[in-house]
């Protein structure tokens, strides 16, 4: 028998506190497809949330569960692919690019555009990484699982956890460093 969910565990609350960890997670691993996952997996939860056990805490749970279905649409895409190589996915073209927070108004006037630019370097260094490395690398520096959880939602020992976190450090590394390397004086 499932244990009775907590009182204060509603579908508001795992929305409001949640709904932007995973949506943060889905845009990382997938891209564009983000907004489509995090309503399939905020669905997914409100239907299932009865049944969460508290064997774990929510938020690992919910992790899980992004992860799961981040894999599964990325499968479905590329089986789409396959069939309809060649053409032009529309929904790349209209989707739009996620609004920046707001920054605080007691910064230097180039802080915030420095950030972004920082930001953007590095985004595209993790898209840059191929989908095994990129799948770890977001799991453990990112969003700060250890390796035996990461491992149980790939299905990768642990040593295979570290080995790919390794190389896509390692990756990092090389695509960072003509960024942020410091440049003699001449």
């Amino acid at each position: 028998m499932v244990a009775p969910l907590p009182e204060k565990l509603t579908p508001e609350l795992v929305f409001r506190e949640y709904a932007p960890r995973i949506y943060n997670l889905a845009r990382r691993m997938l891209g564009n497809d983000a907004e489509d996952v995090t309503q399939d997996v905020l669905l997914q939860v409100v239907r299932k949330l009865d049944t969460f056990r508290g064997d774990s805490q929510i938020a690992t749970w919910l992790h899980r569960v992004t992860v799961n279905a981040a894999l599964a649409h990325r499968q479905k895409r590329a089986n789409r692919q396959k069939h309809e190589a060649g053409e032009v996915d529309d929904d790349v073209l209209e989707t739009a690019a996620p609004d920046t927070a707001v920054k605080r108004w007691n910064v230097a006037p180039d802080e915030p555009v420095l950030e972004a630019e920082q930001h953007a370097i590095i985004e595209k260094a993790i898209n840059e990484l191929p989908e095994p490395f990129r799948d770890v690398y977001l799991l453990a520096d990112v969003e700060g699982l250890p390796n035996v959880d990461i491992g149980n939602m790939l299905g990768l020992s642990v040593a295979a956890v570290k080995s790919r976190l390794h190389r896509a450090r390692m990756r990092m590394r090389d695509l960072l460093a003509p960024h942020f390397e410091e440049r003699d004086a001449l």
